[in-house]
């Protein structure tokens, strides 16, 4: 088991999720390191089922989530820079930031400067938090993000990216705005209905194999009424009759990594850059977590940072990590 903290109305809740069980004997695990250039770091492979052309379809993606410049995360800024002299090293097709990534406020215009400074292609997911001060337009004015909800192609594959940012009353969708979020967890985390009309039309009409990002995970809580509509969608939408048009769901939000699989489709979480919410508080990594993600060879693999604690919180025995394993789907 693997534990996950996420922080729900100011208060902190653990969630136990397996990272295998009895019913994936036939994935195997297993913890590797690699050469990339980071400075210490760990792989976890996911093998997708891919039709043959789609394997010479190869795409390599820098992801960063939870930043949380701010009170929470004072030194944000010193650990993108990390990311961005990776980034460069590495020299990925397109960088995501995956949400709660800082407020639209002075002190973020200097990260928002080394954001800018990355010469690749660069994409925004929004995050709850980044609607704690803002609303929906002012922060994506601030950040230079046309639309909350888009897509876009690059190297023979379609990247989706959601918003997950409403609350539903009744039958009314609200956008998250000026922390207007903090109401019970049922009326949280909803994408709105013309968002899944349109997740349902560019699902219909693209040719090409497909990624979602999102901040919010969507097969966290698959019977969650906020979730099963959206996985209705997913499922609906095969290649073949027995392979999905979404090979993989990226997320963040959780602040902890984990990987789960929902009718034939990867569901992946990417931990925080930052830290650990525990205990009603953020508990800091040392160094910033992040990641790299490569398709090919009809492979998806992870390369991720490894830290340790600045402060170990009590209860917790593990190293924070964008954590290693190697899954074969037999």
């Amino acid at each position: 088991m693997i534990e996950l903290a996420q922080r729900c109305l100011g208060t902190e809740s653990v969630l136990q999720m397996p990272l295998y069980s009895p019913s994936m004997t036939r994935r195997r695990f297993a913890q590797t390191t690699t050469s990339m250039a980071l400075a210490a770091s760990v792989t976890k492979k996911f093998a997708l089922a891919f039709d043959a052309e789609d394997e010479q379809n190869e795409v390599k993606v820098g992801l960063i989530a939870d930043l949380h410049f701010g009170n929470l995360a004072p030194d944000g800024i010193e650990r993108f820079k990390v990311f961005r002299k990776a980034v460069e090293n590495e020299k990925p097709d397109h960088m995501v930031q995956l949400g709660d990534f800082c407020f639209g406020e002075p002190a973020a215009k200097k990260l928002m400067d080394e954001w800018k400074a990355i010469k690749t292609d660069k994409y925004h997911v929004l995050g709850n938090h980044d609607m704690d001060k803002d609303t929906k337009a002012s922060i994506q004015k601030f950040w230079g993000m046309e639309k909350r909800y888009y897509d876009f192609d690059q190297n023979g594959w379609k990247f989706i990216v959601l918003d997950m940012n409403h609350l539903k009353k009744g039958d009314e969708y609200i956008p998250y705005g000026n922390a207007n979020f903090y109401v019970d967890a049922s009326m949280r985390t909803w994408a709105d209905p013309e968002q899944l009309t349109w997740l349902n039309k560019t699902l219909a009409e693209s040719v090409l194999p497909v990624i979602i990002y999102t901040h919010q995970p969507i097969g966290q809580r698959p019977d969650s009424p906020q979730q099963r509509p959206i996985l209705a969608i997913l499922k609906k939408h095969t290649s073949t009759p027995s392979r999905p048009k979404v090979r993989a769901v990226i997320c963040g939000h959780q602040h902890d990594d984990w990987h789960r699989e929902i009718d034939r489709i990867h569901h992946v979480c990417i931990n925080s850059a930052s830290y650990l919410w525990k205990d009603r508080r953020p508990w800091p990594y040392q160094e910033a977590l992040f990641t790299f993600m490569e398709i090919k060879d009809g492979n998806l693999t992870l390369t991720g940072t490894k830290t340790t604690w600045r402060e170990r919180p009590d209860g917790v025995d593990r190293v924070p990590t964008i954590s290693a394993c190697d899954l074969q789907l037999g």
